[in-house]
């Protein structure tokens, strides 16, 4: 299955998920994500995604994990569709849906070295007065772009960092 067909698919879950959850998306959200960390284990991961695992052993640990009754039903839906393997498609999905009706964003900070508590803090403030939403800063650092920041949030994406720069510099020589 191509990747946009499983991109509308779990769009499709997600928003199916956001409609059923009421007023509890935060929470829902939360043990949603509960759920994909216990999944990321390489024991349980092994097996939940594996192709010859049956649908009996998948729904047989779906209910061991002790969930609401509204994620069990959607996760145990989920498996019975063989769609499993799109859940952290539907969690990135339901998340946006969430953000978005907090008015929230998710701004993805790359820098080449650790920003400080106050450094995120300021960008924090200023990215929340540029977008007017509230913005949850997700860091990453990364050596290889020399300096500088690169902030990706709301599909737009500022870089500015020294590599960029660079090569924007080399690019101009050599026109």
């Amino acid at each position: 299955m191509n990747t946009t067909r499983n991109s509308q698919i779990a769009n499709r879950y997600a928003k199916a998920l956001f409609l059923a959850a009421g007023g509890r998306h935060a929470e829902l959200h939360k043990e949603l994500s509960g759920v994909l960390t216990v999944l990321q284990d390489p024991v349980i991961n092994k097996v939940f995604y594996h192709p010859r695992t049956s649908q009996q052993r998948k729904v047989e640990l779906v209910r061991l994990m002790g969930l609401s009754d509204l994620l069990e039903s959607f996760l145990l839906l989920v498996v019975e569709k063989g769609r499993e393997g799109l859940l952290p498609l539907m969690h990135r999905d339901f998340e946006r849906l969430v953000l978005q009706d907090q008015n929230t964003t998710i701004a993805q900070v790359t820098s080449a070295l650790e920003l400080s508590q106050e450094e995120q803090v300021q960008l924090q403030h200023k990215l929340s007065e540029l977008t007017g939403k509230k913005v949850l800063l997700r860091t990453q650092v990364d050596p290889g772009i020399g300096g500088g920041l690169i902030i990706q949030v709301d599909g737009k994406v500022l870089d500015a960092s020294v590599k960029h720069r660079l090569n924007t510099f080399v690019h101009s020589l050599s026109s």
